[in-house]
């Protein structure tokens, strides 16, 4: 019996968790190889077999966040091929920012009934998340809204279904992940398999360039350029674990990060016309993620060996949360007031970045960071989206309330952080007739 599988074993043995809350333990600990990122503690199956095992099988199992060793290794130097420096530029430029200024053009096109120019901000970001990420995916024919909408109607369900151990109604949400699912395979993923079977064939006969194929998730498996990829059952749940990580958390970075700002902005009114300084933004979104990732309680890892931290020790097998809320929340890192929003709060001075282990850290640490915050300090592709917005005067709209996921608060030991299904705004200097652009200026 190899060590992880002991490890598994293990844990249902232990009634209680090893709890991570301070930053340099967290640190400390998820760089460590003896620390092991198994979808049996993220699924809860020691609570919830049924559905656990639903979760392990249909949302989680084989995708590169829970590999470890050269298996992990090589599927991360795989798909980093997408988020290249060079593809960075192009997704910030020839896809993101576009969709957002054809969004807001389509959407604000006229006011309505109280001569308010307003959308929903959480459809509005997932539609354009949706639209980069299926191409990152590699699914064909999304160009046009009406496909978004069926698209959107998935990934909402499977995001959900990612992290159901979380949520309320348990039973619920897997059905509708499921039915999502379903819907996603049959209406997006065969078609667009299909389609680069075909593009492959061609470059395999030497009537197409290889080139001319796009860079895509889907080019991957269908050229099983990771031998995992022969089972396609896997393959399509690394796509469907893309949307949950590409859209969901992307979704919710910018919502927050607009919630936030307001109420910064109501307290610090001298820092209004910084609105669309890039620095200011990327400062803005980093303290957001610090304070608001990842829009869980905690996550899950288990030891594969006895781990000492500090004076005390996780047991090899023993189930561990970490606690990201809390530990970027360490007064000794971030200050006294590190517990409240501060796009102003000067870098720490031990070279822990400013969103502390908002996207994890160590081996598994998200490798769509350099889409968010970008290369070189020139600000990534949601920093950016940030900036046409505010630069659109984006605000909360005082007519309606945010709508919010309903979670199982027994998880919890901090405040809820919002998990936002609606978000409505207004946009107090929007004029239609100029097409404003400022975001991209």
């Amino acid at each position: 019996m190899d060590v992880i599988t002991h490890a598994e074993n293990q844990v249902t043995e232990r009634k209680c968790p090893f709890d991570l809350k301070q930053l340099g333990e967290v640190v400390q600990t998820l760089r460590s190889p003896d620390i092991l990122h198994r979808p049996e503690q993220f699924a809860g199956v020691a609570t919830d077999p049924v559905n656990g095992a639903i979760n392990i099988r249909e949302f989680l199992d084989g995708t590169m966040i829970y590999l470890h060793g050269q298996e992990h290794r090589s599927r991360r130097k795989l798909l980093n091929q997408l988020v290249r420096p060079d593809s960075l530029t192009f997704i910030r430029e020839e896809l993101i920012l576009p969709e957002v200024d054809r969004l807001l053009e389509l959407r604000l096109h006229e006011p309505d009934a109280d001569g308010q120019y307003g959308l929903d901000l959480v459809d509005f970001c997932e539609r354009v998340f949706l639209r980069f990420t299926a191409k990152l995916i590699g699914l064909v024919n999304v160009d046009s809204d009406e496909a978004i909408d069926r698209l959107r109607s998935c990934a909402g369900p499977l995001a959900a279904g990612t992290s159901s151990n979380f949520l309320e109604d348990r039973d619920a949400i897997n059905r509708m992940a499921l039915e999502a699912k379903q819907r996603y395979v049959d209406e997006f993923y065969i078609p667009s398999r299909d389609a680069y079977r075909a593009w492959l064939a061609e470059v395999d006969a030497g009537t197409r360039s290889d080139e001319s194929v796009p860079a895509s998730l889907l080019k991957f498996i269908v050229g099983q350029r990771d031998p995992a990829y022969a089972d396609e059952h896997k393959a399509i749940v690394e796509t469907t674990m893309m949307f949950a990580a590409s859209v969901g958390t992307s979704t919710q970075s910018v919502v927050h990060t607009v919630d936030l700002l307001q109420r910064w902005f109501a307290e610090h009114p001298e820092d209004v016309d910084s609105r669309t300084d890039t620095e200011f933004l990327m400062n803005a979104l980093a303290e957001t993620i610090r304070l608001r990732a990842p829009f869980s309680p905690y996550v899950c890892r288990v030891a594969g060996a006895d781990h000492p931290v500090g004076e005390r020790v996780i047991d090899a097998g023993q189930e561990i949360h970490v606690h990201y809320v809390f530990a970027n929340r360490s007064k000794d890192v971030f200050g006294e007031d590190a517990d409240q929003y501060n796009p102003r709060r000067p870098s720490p001075s031990n070279g822990m970045p400013r969103y502390g282990v908002g996207f994890g850290s160590g081996i598994h640490q998200c490798y769509g960071m350099r889409v968010v915050l970008g290369n070189e300090g020139l600000g990534g592709s949601h920093v950016h989206m940030l900036r046409a917005l505010l630069a659109a005067g984006v605000t909360p709209d005082s007519r309606h309330e945010p709508v919010s996921l309903k979670k199982d608060m027994s998880k919890f030991e901090i405040e809820d952080i919002p998990r936002y299904t609606q978000y409505p705004v207004v946009f107090t200097s929007w004029d239609a007739s100029s097409q404003l652009k400022v975001g991209r200026e």
